[in-house]
């Protein structure tokens, strides 16, 4: 066996000990000491590149924060991926905190009110943690709003901080004045690690998830070299690291070498068009860079923009998605390309064939196939429909299985 547990792992798994973050630890050892000078619980916007530690340095940070006051702190967690609107966010934190049930529909201002008094208790310090701040809509952060909620329906012994967490810097740019201007508001940036940071970062959770041993003495060094010169992201490291493991345990072997983590480094652009696909696209984006990688497999040549609408306006009721607009089709290929998955060249034929479009996916269609027949059996259908198999889909490389490594049925 490679493994004693895989959560090391896990975006949520977090260590109980913190390293690599001495700069920002002391950045933050100096913006609540100012609590502790008499002042009232700062607020925190912390941003940064994926996998540059902005969830896991808070969490920590504040319980050492904790340890330090004669004071409980209560952590209310929203993920902004799920509520993604102000009176969503009243709706969560009420659902978590308040005795009495609010249904939807309540008044928000109900919702204000019945939080704020939960949370008049001298002997507690509340944090209410936004993460993905970065999916709301840039004009409607809602710091100011919550802030004002605080103020307008807080007793004098209520002490609550906003923590906001971004991965986008250009959110800063989107915040008010009045805001960031606050006595009480703080910015905190993090940045990508270097390899010796990394090193000590897969270290840690390697002692936690790897078996004795199980690791040559090569692979964390080369691991963190390979990210720091790409991306930076301990998110990344890990990632490497986990599928390197695999590779490892797909072969019988109870030791990762080298060569395992070379394997794993070429699989890393189809594991994360996976995780693109899963995670970060809409339906009706799925459907479409679906239906670009089955005519570039079967026609082995881009498709138009007239003929991706058609096929598109033929499938989409298939699965359970509106008919829209050809504009609305381009604006989604645009996010496509943004997302890295699709390219488009324009094509110019003279005043008689005027100007058109063509699209093709990034990369090989079979990385496209794999996360869509794990999302929906929709997908299945369409494909065979297409005279394209399933079957074999999942293991173009023998050694890597994408969507058997992302479940947890084999470690």
């Amino acid at each position: 066996m490679i493994f004693k547990t895989r959560q090391p792992f896990r975006d949520e798994y977090t260590p109980d000990e913190i390293v690599a973050h001495d700069e920002t630890i002391s950045e933050l050892v100096n913006i609540f000491q100012e609590y502790i000078d008499g002042f009232q619980a700062p607020s925190l916007l912390i941003y940064g590149d994926y996998g540059t530690g902005k969830r896991t340095v808070v969490q920590h940070f504040l319980s050492i924060f904790e340890n330090e006051i004669d004071r409980d702190i209560e952590i209310l967690t929203v993920n902004c991926n799920k509520d993604t609107s102000l009176y969503q966010i009243f709706v969560e934190l009420a659902s978590r905190i308040c005795e009495e049930d609010y249904p939807s529909g309540t008044h928000q201002d109900k919702l204000e009110k019945a939080i704020l008094r939960r949370m008049d208790d001298p002997s507690t310090v509340w944090y209410i943690i936004l993460e993905n701040l970065e999916k709301f809509n840039e004009c409607k952060i809602p710091f100011e709003e919550i802030q004002q909620s605080i103020s307008t329906y807080g007793a004098n012994r209520t002490e609550c901080g906003v923590i906001g967490i971004s991965n986008e810097s250009a959110l800063v740019e989107s915040i008010s004045m009045d805001v960031l201007q606050r006595p009480d508001m703080n910015i905190l940036e993090t940045t990508p690690y270097d390899a010796p940071q990394l090193q000590e970062i897969l270290k840690l959770h390697a002692d936690e998830a790897f078996r004795e041993n199980a690791l040559a003495d090569a692979v964390i060094p080369k691991c963190a070299a390979i990210i720091s010169q790409e991306t930076g992201s301990a998110r990344d490291a890990l990632q490497l690291l986990e599928l390197a493991g695999y590779v490892a345990y797909r072969n019988n072997k109870s030791r990762v070498t080298l060569a395992h983590l070379d394997t794993a480094t070429k699989s890393r652009d189809a594991l994360n068009t996976y995780y693109t696909f899963k995670q970060d696209l809409t339906p009706k984006e799925q459907l479409i860079c679906v239906i670009i990688a089955v005519h570039n497999k079967m026609d082995e040549k881009p498709i138009s923009t007239d003929e991706l609408y058609d096929k598109y306006d033929r499938e989409c009721q298939s699965f359970n998605l509106d008919n829209i607009s050809k504009r609305r089709v381009q604006q989604l290929i645009a996010n496509l390309r943004e997302k890295g998955v699709v390219r488009t060249q324009e094509h110019n034929i003279g005043r008689a064939g005027g100007t058109w479009s063509s699209h093709e996916v990034t990369i090989p269609p079979h990385e496209i196939f794999q996360p869509a027949v794990a999302t929906t059996g929709r997908f299945v259908r369409y494909l065979r429909n297409n005279n394209i198999s399933v079957d074999p889909l999942a293991i173009p490389n023998p050694e890597v299985n994408i969507q058997t490594f992302v479940s947890d049925s084999w470690s």
